[in-house]
Order: structure tokens, then sequence, then C-alpha cells
């Protein structure tokens, strides 16, 4: 018996097969990210007191939250010709066209806070809290959006595959 939502020769999508496996690795990277980018965005709360003892905790919170954003982004944009086709095209745009347009929005925000998720993984190589105390302020913020936004997107993201998921 054959899939009735496998797509025929002229509507092929790029790595449709793995579209499974592939969304429960963008998934697990997702939980990672989630579980780095709440660590450091509340590891933040010592520097904005001026205490400095956590400093290589930190560090390794900030570049755990680089890495898996970067993972989890790129398994997301690998995935996503078939969510394009599958999902929004054939469904969302048809019968659930707020989901779509929650989708974009959550697409937008990853897009823009990747380079935020990137600057913080730079700056802990960098970064002296007790030297540079100016730029507490600036890196507590980068980290509570990064972490924001993280929340945000899983949020998102669970909402719209309840509406309807790759399958």
């Amino acid at each position: 018996m054959t899939d009735p939502c496998t797509p025929d020769a002229l509507h092929a999508v790029t790595l449709y097969g793995a579209r499974r496996a592939l969304l429960v690795l963008h998934d697990a990277g997702a939980v990672v990210l989630l579980g780095a980018a709440t660590h450091h965005a509340i590891a933040m709360r010592h520097y904005l007191r001026g205490r400095f003892e956590r400093v290589a905790a930190e560090k390794t919170w900030a570049r755990v939250v680089a890495a898996s954003y970067v993972v989890t982004f790129a398994l997301g944009a690998i995935v996503y010709p078939s969510y394009r086709y599958h999902v929004r095209g054939l469904y969302l745009d048809r019968y659930a066209p707020f989901y779509a347009g929650l989708f974009d929005v959550k697409e937008v925000f990853a897009s823009l806070t990747l380079v935020v998720a990137l600057a913080i993984g730079a700056l802990s190589f960098t970064f002296r809290p007790r030297e540079e105390p100016w730029l507490v302020r600036i890196y507590a913020a980068m980290s509570v959006l990064v972490c924001a936004v993280a929340w945000f997107d899983a949020v998102a993201g669970v909402i719209v595959a309840s509406v309807r998921g790759i399958g």
C-alpha cells in the first residue's frame, strides 16, 4: 500500500523521505536550546547584581546557546521544503491562514535572533564582566531576547504542528 500523501515525481520535495527524522532532530535541538537559553538568561541575574562567581558556567551556557541555535535553525531550514509544500501550501494557507501567519512570524523572529545568538557565543570567548561592566546590561538583554524568542518559537511551532504536521 502506498502512502496517499507521498508526492509524485512532479511534486517531489527535497529530503521528503527523511522529514520525520529531521523533524525529531530539529525538536531535540530545540530542547537543548531551550535549556541552555533559559540557564543562560537566569545566570544573567548574577551579572546584573555585580556577582561574577559563575563566569565559567555562564560562558559554557553561552556557547551551547550559540551552537544549538545554529543546529536547530539549520535542521529547520532543511525540513522547511516539506513543511512549505505539504503543510502550508496544501493545508494552512487554505484552511488555517492564522497559523500560517504565526509560522511566518516564528521564522522571522528565529532568523533575526540567530545573529544575536551567534554574538552571545562569540562574546563568551572575549567578554570579561568584571573588567567590562558597561557591557553587562547589553549582554544580559541579548541573553533574555534569545531566551524569549526560543520559547516563543518552540510554543508557536507546537501550536502550528498541532493544527497540521508534516506527517
